[in-house]
């Protein structure tokens, strides 16, 4: 009776798969990265993870409020994770290189983009616009793995 209670016990061990499924760490810098105006991306301290997020011209307002919008086809949100560190260019270039080498790339499910416009006055001028942004409901699919954030705060993205 030991010898199967031990065997079954051993079984059980070693039948147990922890899977390849690694929980991305979601944590950036504070800096808001930019291509043009509407490719905004922030990167982990390695660099070797980045959350972007890819607007429409219309998105990134000069009227004062907040407005949300619903993720979409034409309003994406790109988690990556890179075999290596990239480089301040990397999206900036129209055909992506060829290292580092994406390891995951998940599009967000569904979500909702918040951006607050704040006018930056000097000497009662507008000169330029600050945009806060965060993401409620945000929504990733890693196989049948949920990666859920109520609410994840992007950054200030100046303009």
């Amino acid at each position: 009776m030991k010898k199967l209670i031990t065997l079954f016990v051993a079984f059980t061990l070693f039948s147990c798969n922890d899977g390849d499924f690694d929980v991305p760490a979601f944590e950036f810098t504070d800096t808001v990265n930019s291509c043009g105006e509407y490719l905004l991306y922030k990167l982990n301290t390695e660099k070797t993870e980045a959350i972007i997020i890819s607007l429409s011209p219309t998105q990134l307002g000069t009227i004062a409020g907040e407005k949300t919008y619903t993720i979409s086809s034409t309003l994406k949100v790109t988690y990556r994770l890179f075999d290596e560190a990239i480089g301040t260019d990397y999206f900036c270039q129209e055909i992506p290189p060829s290292t580092p080498i994406v390891l995951k790339e998940l599009d967000a499910e569904s979500g909702t983009l918040i951006i607050n416009t704040i006018e930056v006055v000097e000497d009662e001028v507008i000169t330029g616009y600050e945009y806060e942004i965060s993401i409620s409901n945000l929504l990733f699919l890693d196989n049948n793995e949920r990666i859920f954030f109520e609410t994840f705060s992007f950054g200030v993205f100046d303009n």
